[in-house]
């Protein structure tokens, strides 16, 4: 058995290496004639999918109509494992829109192909600027959804852990409602700190979206903030039971 988890792991991440390889050819080639990113999305959708199949990871879902009744969205989401982004690319059909720190877009190669597909830059020492920032960046064609794991890091056991505040922050300063999902038992198919693929079924839920307070920048009050905090983490963690129901059923 374990022979055959170790071959089944060695495929997977071949070929993970291999769609990666070629799309690190292919996306930079095509940018300049593909004004709608319809071969980056289709090619991030095609990646998910094939790394679900072969892993042998089945998904079901309840609540996706929800994700068609929004033009512009915030998912905030639990993180249990690296399979959480395919699970949600393929669930989206496209790749969303992640949040990275402007640092990384100065690494050669990593932060050309972070433009590409049109991660938001954010300045954590000048949040008055990232907020700017993602206004202007959606108002300009940034128009899929975009996704955060306030956790900050995935978790190990299942448990949720308390979400960060700052993003959050920086997202609701925009008024772009939030989308709470959750994902279940992912982290038995590839564990924090484990790169063996194992077969399993993996739940998603997704809630009723969450306006956040009406703010101007981020002249919030930290009380007002703090309970829209944990208004979403209460929701995601309701979403989260219902997951792993979904999952084990």
């Amino acid at each position: 058995m374990l022979v055959i988890r170790l071959i089944h792991t060695a495929i997977w991440w071949l070929c993970n290496t291999i769609i990666v390889l070629i799309a690190g050819v292919v996306i930079p080639l095509t940018h300049p004639f593909d004004k709608n990113d319809r071969i980056i999305m289709f090619i991030a959708y095609l990646w998910a999918k094939i790394l679900l199949l072969l892993a042998g990871c089945r998904v079901e879902v309840e609540g996706a109509e929800r994700l068609k009744e929004l033009d512009q969205m915030v998912l905030i989401c639990n993180h249990q494992s690296y399979f959480d982004i395919f699970v949600v690319i393929a669930l989206l059909g496209q790749a969303p829109h992640f949040l990275a720190k402007k640092e990384l877009f100065s690494i050669p190669v990593f932060g050309y192909l972070l433009r590409l597909g049109k991660v938001l830059e954010i300045d954590r020492q000048h949040p008055d600027i990232a907020v700017e920032s993602i206004k202007r960046a959606l108002k300009e064609g940034f128009n899929r959804p975009v996704i955060i794991f306030p956790e900050g890091t995935r978790s190990e056991d299942g448990v949720m852990r308390p979400f960060k505040r700052k993003g959050i922050a920086l997202l609701s300063a925009t008024g772009l409602p939030f989308l709470p999902m959750a994902i279940g038992d992912s982290r038995k198919v590839m564990p924090k700190g484990s790169f063996t693929v194992r077969p399993g079924k993996v739940g998603v839920v997704i809630g009723k979206p969450i306006e956040p307070p009406k703010v101007e920048g981020l002249s919030i009050e930290d009380e007002e903030i703090d309970r829209f905090i944990d208004s979403l983490w209460n929701e995601v963690h309701r979403l989260h039971q219902q997951a792993l129901t979904l999952a084990r059923s």
